[in-house]
């Protein structure tokens, strides 16, 4: 705890100390000037969180932005801040390209420092060392030889693996495994998720700086892309997954096919010949994935190498080597250069191992966006399944669904666009679909308005199946000028429900209307036989009908006698011809002579006892039959509540209407009341 406070009062005193929490210049190093500004500013904040007391920090930087820079000139500054002399840095990598990296750029920037590596058959001497580079693998077999005080600061390469129990074991024995941590800890990843879902919180406590893939691409630190996805119709639904990615042997047996694989090499053949590549990284699944592209694309006069972690070490340098010269042209790898290796002369990738990992996508991609005079972009080719749930391709990280669309020379600012273009959709969708469901609400309230305000038989007079239909039919009452009133099934709602005779529907597409002495009116709407149904196609039919004397209707095998008066395609004329028929029937007038209008007055008394006693058992008998659909929705009481409430005019109606089809208007009128309730 002494010396946790004895490091921060430092660090606070030299900061203090300069204007604006900088260090005068004579005390920078001269390095300072190469950094690109997001480097220096990534330095600043880190300095600043460990001044405030953050201890275990985190950054997070875009492959190809220079993490190795930015934490070389870390450990020089932090070094200044504290002193030099008794400040030693502890640099943890756990590949051996890390290592060569970090001592590389240290040595380069700062040659004045011991820089020494613990790692295999290099030995470290502590005591002389400014800077120790250590393999984690080799360190935790030789922490005895390290006394918790020998370090000042620990600085993670790769930080998204630092939640293993090796790197967890190193920080405990210097006791930077806890918040309270005397010295600083400082993270750095291109991401920091990790394929096995172990939290990174007991390493990091807080990331102080984030520069993505796509901020370094848009502020051109990094080459630009273009993004191309090419179909090889494979299902991955199938393959098993392994912690949050696909279990590699399920995966290679569907991916490695030669159906695919042709297609992997005629795409890289196109590709090559129209933008002249040199330099194609490709990425498959296991070794005899990458094996058998290997063969395919040598045998097709290509310059083809792989590299697997079975590759020896000399080897596996040789053919890097011979591939950043140009005498490779494609370089196949699984597993190998997702991290740690520089190959900025990559002018295109192909990716040809789905994945499901975020972060493995991003390491992938970010092997060919590094900055380099040999191209202005680098062309990756995204070979995706027909059945792809839970890959992540580029779209997803420029954060479009990858399954609904298809790249091809996409550039970043082509998916800004397109990502512009499907919000603008989706905006737009989202408003029709409010508005729809506002129109829906009112529609509602007028349906409900219109069934308390309205006959409840004159309502089944209207042809609907639900609510929708009844909606669309009904809403030519709001709007005369309305298309819907182009339509036949219009017409019927203005000619027949609005008028003033009291029409019943007895069937589909037939109404009729008593006169007196048992004689009465139908239309019939007509279609052509063999035609399909089509409203503006049909024919209205009006017709007379006289009852026959009850002597002769055994004989003839009837009830009534029928007669045509007018027929027409325009339901108009045949209710022109209604109107004049009434009129002839009621001439000259007397006062016997009935009123047919549905508005007479005897029409709104209240039923009759009789009347009553009927409609009960007529409806009763639809309800509860052994096959009716409404005896669920409706009850003896619901019976009882309507037929109360019924007139003279409504009784008379449904009578009427049953005396001609027995079924058809009580199931009409069951409907409406199932709606009412």
């Amino acid at each position: 705890m002494i010396r946790l406070l004895g490091w921060r009062l430092l660090v606070r005193q030299r900061l203090f100390k300069s204007e604006g929490h900088r260090l005068p210049l004579a005390c920078r190093s001269y390095s300072l000037q190469v950094l690109r500004p997001y480097q220096l500013e990534c330095i600043e904040k880190c300095v600043m969180a460990i001044q405030q007391g953050q201890m275990r920090i985190g950054v997070s930087i875009a492959t190809g932005g220079g993490k190795t820079v930015i934490f070389s000139h870390l450990i020089d500054r932090l070094r200044g801040l504290c002193g030099g002399k008794h400040h030693r840095a502890l640099v943890l990598v756990h590949r051996r390209e890390l290592a060569q990296q970090a001592c590389n750029v240290l040595g380069t920037f700062f040659p004045q420092l011991n820089v020494q590596v613990e790692m295999g058959s290099l030995n470290c001497d502590v005591p002389s060392s400014d800077v120790v580079v250590a393999s984690v693998q080799t360190l935790i077999r030789r922490l005895d030889r390290y006394s918790p005080g020998d370090i000042d600061l620990i600085i993670i390469d790769e930080a998204h693996h630092a939640a293993a129990k090796s790197y967890l074991q190193v920080l405990k024995h210097f006791g930077a495994d806890c918040k309270d941590s005397p010295i600083p800890v400082v993270g750095f990843s291109a991401t920091f998720e990790r394929a096995d879902n172990k939290a990174l919180s007991a390493v990091m406590d807080k990331i102080v700086f984030h520069r993505g893939i796509l901020e370094m691409i848009d502020d051109k630190w990094l080459c630009e892309g273009r993004f191309t996805t090419v179909d090889v119709n494979i299902d991955l639904s199938d393959v098993s997954i392994s912690g949050s990615d696909f279990q590699i042997d399920g995966l290679s047996q569907v991916v490695n096919t030669q159906e695919v694989n042709n297609i992997v090499l005629r795409t890289y053949q196109q590709k090559q010949q129209q933008h002249n590549l040199r330099s194609t990284l490709l990425f498959g699944c296991d070794v005899q994935h990458v094996a058998t592209l290997q063969a395919l694309f040598q045998n097709n006069g290509i310059n083809a190498e792989f590299v697997t972690a079975k590759t020896r070490q000399l080897e596996r340098d040789s053919i890097v080597e011979d591939f950043k010269a140009g005498r490779i042209q494609v370089l196949l790898n699984c597993g190998i250069f997702t991290e740690g290796t520089d190959l900025p002369n990559v002018d295109s990738i192909l990716l040809c191992r789905p994945t499901r990992s975020r972060s493995l996508l991003v390491q992938m991609i970010g092997r060919g966006l590094r900055l380099h005079h040999s191209k202005d972009y680098c062309h990756i080719v995204d070979f995706v399944g027909a059945s792809s749930v839970g890959v992540v391709s580029f779209p997803t990280l420029a954060g479009l669904d990858a399954g609904k669309i298809d790249l091809d020379e996409a550039t970043m600012q082509d998916l800004a666009a397109i990502k512009e273009d499907l919000a603008l959709k989706e905006q737009a969708a989202e408003s029709e679909h409010n508005q729809r469901m506002k129109d829906e609400k009112l529609a509602h309230q007028k349906f409900q308005e219109i069934l308390r305000n309205a006959n409840a038989f004159d309502l089944s007079l209207t042809t609907f199946e639900d609510f929708i239909s009844f909606h669309k039919q009904t809403a030519a009452y709001q709007n005369y000028d309305a298309p819907i009133w182009k339509s036949a099934l219009a017409k019927e709602i203005k000619y027949i429900n609005d008028s003033s005779f009291p029409w019943v529907r007895f069937a589909k597409d037939a109404w009729a209307m008593s006169l007196d002495n048992g004689h009465h009116l139908r239309i019939y709407k007509i279609f052509e036989k063999g035609q399909k149904r089509k409203d503006n196609d049909c024919i209205y039919t009006l017709k007379l009908y006289s009852e026959l004397p009850y002597q002769i209707r055994d004989e003839l095998g009837m009830k009534f006698r029928s007669r045509a008066v007018k027929a027409s395609t325009d339901l108009a004329v045949v209710i022109t011809a209604v109107e004049k028929l009434i009129e002839e029937l009621i001439s000259p007038p007397g006062p016997r002579t009935r009123n047919f209008s549905k508005f007479a007055p005897w029409r709104s008394t209240p039923a009759s006892p009789k009347q009553k006693g009927l409609l009960k058992n007529k409806i009763k008998k639809v309800l509860f039959k052994e096959d009716s659909k409404w005896s669920d929705k409706l009850s003896a009481s619901d019976v009882e509540k309507y037929v109360d409430g019924v007139t003279k005019g409504e009784a008379s109606n449904i009578l009427f209407a049953t005396s001609l089809a027995p079924i058809f208007p009580l199931n009409s009128l069951c409907k409406i009341m199932a709606y009412r309730l």
